[in-house]
């Protein structure tokens, strides 16, 4: 069978928001994501059977570049940060701004995951702890500085994916 090539596809951007206690933004940025080779199988599966939902975010303290397969398609056990492994918010993932673009969205409180972030990936689990392999990653970001998470500081990351036609 001959396979039809179009420019169907994934495309995501990610926006990163660190806020003070005081409010003020500490750290700002939007930046693109790499889907993962399990994220790829994962949007093949949701035509043909029920996999687990991908709702959950981790951060890791790992600048590995992303990538679609090995060390940088996962947050990996000894760079997860600890306490950060959470379901997306109540309201999310939704519908972005168009129909073909789902966001995911999380805040960390006051208190949880502190430490220096580089890192983020939409996951499948909330599991206290990092990853074996890419098995449980939809999508992966590597931010292009350090977010370095005190105590009082609160992280917000609103992450789109959006579905390409040809």
């Amino acid at each position: 069978m001959n396979k039809i090539r179009d420019a169907s596809g994934t495309v995501g951007r990610v926006h990163v928001v660190l806020r003070g206690p005081d409010g003020r933004i500490k750290y700002e940025e939007t930046i693109h994501n790499l889907v993962s080779d399990q994220g790829d199988k994962h949007c093949a599966y949701l035509f043909h059977s029920a996999p687990t939902a991908m709702d959950d975010m981790k951060l890791g303290s790992a600048s590995t570049a992303a990538s679609k397969s090995g060390a940088g398609s996962f947050v990996a056990t000894g760079d997860y940060i600890s306490g950060s492994a959470h379901a997306c918010d109540t309201a999310s993932p939704k519908e972005g701004d168009t129909a073909d673009e789902v966001n995911f969205i999380h805040t960390w409180a006051a208190g949880e995951a502190t430490g220096t972030i580089r890192r983020c990936g939409i996951v499948d689990n909330t599991t206290d702890a990092g990853e074996a392999d890419a098995t449980h990653t939809l999508t992966m970001v590597v931010f292009s500085g350090d977010i370095v998470k005190g105590a009082a500081d609160t992280l917000k990351v609103t992450w789109g994916i959006t579905f390409l036609g040809s």
